[in-house]
């Protein structure tokens, strides 16, 4: 096994925190279009659309860098 630095582990850690969030976000979308769950009985549903909105352009934003920094 090869000994990885800090910044090394901190990319990997980064890298399986965002494909995590990206899964759970499609997976509530698709739950919200398929109508098993209703998502205003939890947020409004403009507040649903600029988070997933902000969330995609953070997960676009942090694959640029994480493909910069190799």
């Amino acid at each position: 096994m090869s000994p990885l630095t800090p910044k090394q582990r901190l990319k990997i850690a980064f890298g399986g925190f965002l494909s995590f969030l990206g899964i759970l976000l499609l997976t509530i979308t698709f739950l919200i279009v398929i109508e098993k769950i209703n998502i205003e009985n939890y947020l409004k549903p403009e507040l649903f659309i600029y988070a997933m909105a902000i969330i995609g352009a953070l997960d676009i934003l942090a694959g640029f860098l994480l493909l910069h920094s190799r």
